[in-house]
């Protein structure tokens, strides 16, 4: 059930394109120590160095699917998401002690064998104890309740660190499907300008523990 996540280290699978760049560029990898985390019907993993570094290939999503060894949701890797996954590639490489708040983590739709969306972390929590986090989810699974699961799955995982207080997001003041999601989760808008509204959700014990049917989102 949804609530219930759990962690584990994937297995070895053959990346043998992958890892040749990486070691033309020194990236230390190591494939079977992925951190992953499971809901009810999604896996989140989170994207090595060397995962990451795919995004600055000549045919990146190919290159993703050899590196992660799933499918690619059809429309979910556009421009944007490249640029992200090239930021969060230089900012893991800076914080390799710490990558997984700092990676994107690839959402993997279990049934389907296909990644269908991703999550970003922006960092470790501040000095309030903030984590900024950034989603997306592949418009064809929208509706299902998908993204909802996803984000509450690595709420999860960032509050069983006591060091973090609030979970932050942002969106376009017309985006009401995202304004829905973080809604669901128990999130409050908190800072508004004409260009985004920031939310934030706070760890359990801070407030009271939202529950939604996964349908709605």
């Amino acid at each position: 059930m949804p609530g219930n996540g759990t962690y584990e280290h994937l297995e070895d699978i053959d990346r043998r394109d992958v890892r040749a760049y990486a070691e033309c560029w020194h990236i230390s990898m190591d494939w079977g120590s992925a951190m992953k985390i499971t809901s009810n019907r999604l896996d989140l993993q989170a994207m090595t160095a060397a995962e990451l570094s795919v995004s600055t290939l000549s045919c990146p999503a190919a290159s993703m699917e050899q590196a992660l060894g799933f499918r690619l949701a059809p429309a979910v890797l556009d421009d944007e998401m490249l640029y992200a996954l090239k930021v969060r590639h230089s900012k893991v490489l800076q914080n390799a002690e710490h990558y997984l708040w700092y990676t994107c983590w690839a959402v993997i739709h279990r049934e389907e064998q296909q990644i269908i969306g991703f999550l970003i972390l922006k960092g470790r929590p501040n000095g309030q104890g903030e984590v900024i986090i950034g989603y997306i989810i592949d418009e064809q699974h929208w509706g299902k309740g998908y993204g909802t699961e996803a984000v509450r799955c690595l709420n999860e995982w960032i509050f069983s660190h006591p060091e973090a207080q609030w979970v932050i997001a942002d969106t376009e003041p017309d985006n009401t499907a995202s304004h829905r999601l973080l809604q669901h989760l128990g999130a409050e808008p908190y800072r508004e300008t004409d260009e985004l509204i920031w939310w934030r959700v706070g760890r359990p014990d801070k407030k009271p523990d939202f529950r939604m049917n996964e349908s709605q989102v």
